[in-house]
Order: C-alpha cells, then structure tokens, then sequence
C-alpha cells in the first residue's frame, strides 16, 4: 500500500461545505468538549479516515515511515478523534497521518487488525470544528525543541540510533542535532527565540568551549553588528586547516593525534568525515617528517649533510645566495639492468595495464631507475653536497646534490657569485604552449620525442657524430660519475613514451624503432650480453647501425612546466641539425590530439595553419565535430603547432603558410 493511497475511502454523506458552520466554534468552547469527552479504545481495523479531516493532500512517505517506526516502539501517544460514519466504523478527524502509519504497521505485520487505539468520540460538528483547528494550529517542532528532546533521551543512555528509529529520524540528523546541544544555553535560548538560525548554530558547534563560542559570536556581532555563519567559521577554525589538506595527509591522523592533536569533525559538511585540524601542529610535525627523511637518505647513500623544509630548494630567488644546485649525472645501471628492463617491458606490453600485476612490473622498473639514478651520485659528489627532502604540489620532493655556498672555497663561491650577477637582465620569452595542459604537454612532447628518435636513427653518420660529441664532453670536462671502466650510459624510456605517447605501440615512430631492433638483435653474436668480447667481430656497418640506432633511442625530449612556464624543448637544436620534421611521423587526428584541446583551441589552430574559412565553421560546431572538421582540413597539410617545433627561419616560415593555404568558403570546397 503506498503512503498517498492510504486515505481510506468513506461513503460521501455530507460535503465539507456542510460542516463549515462548526468550524466557527470558539476555541474555549472546542477544548471544554474535548476535555469533557471520554476515552474509548476502538479496534484498528474499524477505523477509515474522514471525509471532514482539514488535510486534503497526502501525506509524504518519508514523515508517515518515520511515525511508523515511532509508533511502533513506543505506541501511539495521543488520541484520535473521531465521529460515527454510516456504515458503522469510525472516522477519523484528527490523526490522519497516525492512522495512515497504523495501516503501514498493519500492512508489514507489526500490530494485528484487532488492536485497539485511544480515541474521542464527538459529533460530526465538533469533527470537523477540530480537525480544522488541529491543522490549522500545528506547526514542526523547533530545532531548539529537538535539540533539547535528543539530549534528553541520550542523557537516558540511548545512542543515535535508537533515538532515530524511536522518533522517525535518521540518526546523522540526530547525531547533528546532538552535536547542536554542545552550544552554550545563552547561545540556545537565542536559537529558540529565532535570533539565531540552524548555520550559525553549526559553524558555533565548531568551537566545543563554550566560553569561546559566546566570545566569537558576541565580538563579531560588537564588530559587525552581524554574525553570518561564514563569519563565524572563519572566525573559530582561522587557524586551522581542513583535513583534506595535503599536508595532513602526508603526516597522517595517526601521528597527528598522538602528538595531542583534536580533529575538528564538522557533522554538517555535505562531505562525510570533514572536519579541520591545527595548522601550527601539523606544519610542526611535516617539518620533523621531512627532517627523519633527509636524515635516513643521508645515512644510507652518504651525503655530506641533510635537510627537511617546507618548500624545495630553487635555482632562483633567494635560495641562489645559499644554496647551489649540481647538475644531475646520468643514471648508472648495473651489467644486469637493462637485461631486466627489458624482460619487464615484455611482460608490460602483454598486460593488461590496469591490472595489478602490471603495476607490480612498473614499480620494479621505478625501483631499478630510481637506482641507477641515486648511483650517478658519486662518492667525490656527494663528499660535499647535501640531500633536501621537501614538500611540493602534495607530494615528498627529494632533492640530492646541494651545495651550501658557505662551504664551498672562496674563489669557487666568487665565481658563482659572478655568474649571479644582478647587471645582467633576463628577459623571460612568451610561453609558445600557454594554455596547453600540462597532461598534453607531456603526450605530445612524448610522441616528438619517438619521432626525433626514429629520424635521427636513419642518419647513421649524424647519429655516431652525436654519440662522440656526448662522449667528449664526459672526457674533456673531467667529470666521470661512471663506477664502471667505460663510463657511458644510455637511457632508453620507451614504456613511458608510449604510455604518454597518444599513438601508443602503434605509432609510426615506434613500430619503426622496433622494426629496427627485432633487425639489429638477430645480427648480434651469440652470448654477447656476457662477453664484450664478441663485438671484436662486428664489422663496420654493423657497429655504425648499432651506434646509431642506440644514440637515438637515448634522445630525451620530454617537456614539463615548472613555475608556470614552459621548460625549452631541448629538441630544437637537433631537429633542425637532422632536418627533421614532425608531419613525417606524425599526423594530427581527431582522437590523438584534436579531442585534447578546448573548443577555441581547435579553432585557433586552423586559423594558424591558414584554413580561416574552415575555422569560422568549426566555430559553430560542436567540439567534438570541430575535431573532427580539424583532422579532415589539416591531414594533407604540414601543420605543427607552434609549441612543438623549434623557432624557424623566414623561409620556412613563408614556406609554411603556402603549404597550408585554403580557400574561405569551405561550404564550396567540401562540395
């Protein structure tokens, strides 16, 4: 039985238009009859609800339920009035909605039929006199009034929710309510005089001292002569931090707690367990954190010092006057190393990358490139330099090979002292990837790198000119970080370029790099992975294919934005020395790139490879057809966005723009 079909249907006898004159009757008079009125107990299955009762529209599921439940543990407190009806049951004038909640009981075998109920039985004038009176009258109970019920009855040691099925509420609104009666009773009193609504209640409730609550509330009303529950939030939690807050939970509950810290829980965020936390303490205990990490890196690779701080160490501002920051060295990867990194990216590929077993492979690839980057630090390196854990954008940041300047000599710290030399200005260059996500940033970056590494791989003789050039710039600069006696390594990031790459394994680039390695391994001897002896017998076309192909797949040119600008490709150089160009291994699709941009950046894009009309097209689409529209007019052009291709001379430039010329009707065009 539904809730708005539980009115019982009775015989029309009279209209309501009948009954109007009784509900003329004094007040005084209605209540002298009621109170001289009996009562008598009537079996709940004769009871249908009146025609005369004032309430005309159903009721709703949730109130009746929760009178229900109401009902049903602890009974129906008060009585019903009714009147004889024709066929011989009674009609309910007063006590709808308890008679609507009786039937429910009936319904769910709670009480049986032949149970019996208080009731009054009075006239159909007096009925319908009080059912109009009733209704007219009855308001909700004040929040003060239940604050002040569910205090009562948790003082009686009953939990929320007992206290809840009791009353027909859910017991977060009870646990809410309960948390209301932590107010102090002046600040209650104003709550049940109206002069306080139910936000300002909660943002008081925040401050468990009540002392404290009446101050807030009374300095702000002297200040303000207004106490808005934002302002009084502000006012109780300014000194602490939500707990959704990184930097809580980098140091976690746990410790916080046991370090004497109180979580602030708010029982009336929309959001389940929020709440705030003190700022001071957990800024207090990240720094001790970060101090214990420093210190266990320190002891267990050997740096000369360490450091925990707030924000990292930078190479400008005012860190450039204490500190120095040592370039990176290249990773160091032990004989057996890049045998495992590749068994692991075979076992990759065939996984699901979702899976847990592909992200236990991916952590022992971090792992052993975490490690061979901590071995290019070498002992001389580390003699005097420094390890800084810090914490940025939410997560640890560990920075390794800083120097003091205090320790370095004189003439050295001179020297550094000239190179920072305010007479010289730096004028920073617009950001050519403004506007372009970092997340895209990092994709399209990917798949120029993959594609420079399979163009440079097809120049054999350019390849190993590079490959002698990095090698002398370990020779001639002094600076060997190798442990092994040749000193050379190469890191190839191929699982991450394809992971970010938005063509993936399939790309031109790669399946071409790949192509090229399946090649190169069937000509290598047998055993050679334990024997560089067995290199002796390449001959030269081999050694040069091999050089080659491994000094491009170390080429690295994946970008990133650091301090809101754009770091300079360092791909720039090298594609104009190869005579590169990215439409060769690359085509700019609706899913690959295109769907990456906003709206306006579709257009701007064609507008810059010179379909103007096409673009006014795409103006009026939507995006994802605009995406679309982009890939069809671009795909027989040479277009590159600006932000992936190195600074071009006039001539290409002018080039360019004949390549990408389009008519402005595009209506004709596509016709």
């Amino acid at each position: 039985m539904s809730v708005a079909e539980s009115k019982a249907k009775s015989p029309k006898q009279s209209s309501r238009n009948k009954a109007s004159p009784a509900q003329a009757i004094a007040p005084e008079v209605l209540k002298s009859i009621l109170d001289a009125t009996p009562i008598e107990y009537v079996n709940i299955k004769n009871l249908v609800i009146s025609d005369l009762n004032a309430r005309t529209i159903p009721y709703s599921k949730e109130s009746v339920r929760g009178l229900a439940a109401s009902i049903a543990a602890i009974g129906l407190l008060q009585n019903l009035v009714v009147h004889d009806m024709p066929d011989g049951k009674s009609g309910v004038a007063c006590g709808g909605r308890r008679t609507t909640a009786l039937e429910l009981l009936l319904e769910d075998n709670l009480i049986q039929p032949d149970d019996v109920v208080p009731v009054k039985r009075v006239s159909r004038e007096i009925a319908a006199a009080a059912s109009h009176a009733e209704n007219e009258q009855r308001v909700a109970m004040h929040p003060a009034e239940q604050i002040t019920s569910f205090r009562t009855l948790a003082d009686m040691g009953k939990t929320a929710s007992q206290i809840g099925d009791e009353l027909g509420f859910g017991s977060r609104h009870v646990q809410r309510m309960l948390k209301l009666a932590a107010l102090a009773p002046s600040l209650l009193k104003l709550l049940a005089e109206d002069k306080l609504d139910m936000e300002q209640c909660q943002a008081l409730c925040l401050e468990s001292d009540q002392d404290r609550q009446v101050a807030v509330y009374e300095n702000l009303m002297a200040t303000y002569s207004c106490a808005s529950a934002h302002l009084l939030k502000r006012q109780i939690t300014e000194s602490e931090i939500a707990v959704t807050d990184a930097r809580f939970g980098f140091i976690g509950r746990e410790a916080y707690e046991l370090a004497g810290g109180v979580v602030r829980e708010d029982l009336f965020s929309a959001q389940e367990g929020d709440g705030t936390v003190d700022r001071l303490l957990v800024d207090t205990l990240m720094a001790e954190k970060l101090e214990k990490i420093a210190l266990e890196i320190q002891q267990k690779e050997g740096w000369a010092w360490a450091m925990g701080r707030p924000s990292r160490i930078n190479r400008y501002g005012t860190n450039d006057n204490d500190y120095l920051l040592l370039p990176v060295p290249d990773a160091v990867y032990n004989p057996d190393d890049s045998h495992r990194l590749d068994e692991l990216t075979d076992q990759l590929n065939a996984l699901d990358e979702d899976s847990d077993e592909a992200y236990a492979v991916l952590s022992e690839m971090n792992l052993i490139e975490h490690a061979a980057e901590v071995r290019g630090w070498t002992d001389a390196l580390k003699s005097n330099a420094g390890v800084v854990a810090s914490f940025m954008e939410g997560e640890l940041y560990v920075q390794r090979g800083v120097c003091r300047k205090a320790d370095l000599p004189e003439d050295d710290a001179e020297n550094e002292d000239k190179k920072a030399s305010g007479s010289v200005t730096y004028v920073s260059q617009p950001d050519a990837a403004e506007g372009i996500s970092v997340p895209l940033l990092t994709k399209m970056s990917s798949e120029r790198t993959l594609a420079v590494q399979a163009a440079l791989m097809q120049q054999p003789e350019k390849a190993v000119a590079l490959m002698v050039w990095r090698m002398c710039c370990s020779v001639f600069s002094g600076c060997s970080p190798q442990r092994h006696p040749f000193g050379i390594s190469v890191n190839v990031s191929h699982y991450s370029l394809t992971r970010e790459a938005p063509s993936g394994n399939e790309g031109l680039a790669y399946t071409a790099l790949m192509t090229e390695q399946a090649r190169l391994e069937e000509l290598l001897p047998e055993g050679w992975r334990k024997d560089f002896t067995t290199f002796f017998s390449l001959k030269g076309d081999l050694l040069m294919s091999l050089m080659a192909y491994c000094t491009a797949c170390s080429v690295d040119g994946v970008q990133t934005r650091d301090m809101g600008h754009t770091s300079r490709s360092p791909l720039d150089d090298l594609e104009k020395a190869i005579g590169f160009h990215l439409r060769d291994w690359w085509q700019p699709t609706k899913v690959g790139y295109f769907s990456r941009l906003t709206h306006s950046q579709i257009v701007a894009a064609m507008n810059d490879a010179g379909s103007v009309g096409a673009a006014k097209d795409a103006e009026k689409m939507k995006k994802g057809d605009a995406a679309e529209h982009a890939e069809f007019w671009l795909k027989d052009t040479r277009w590159v966005p600006a932000w992936l291709q190195g600074p071009q001379s006039d001539a290409v430039k002018e080039t360019a723009s004949v390549d990408t010329e389009t008519d402005a009707d595009n209506t004709i065009l596509a016709a």
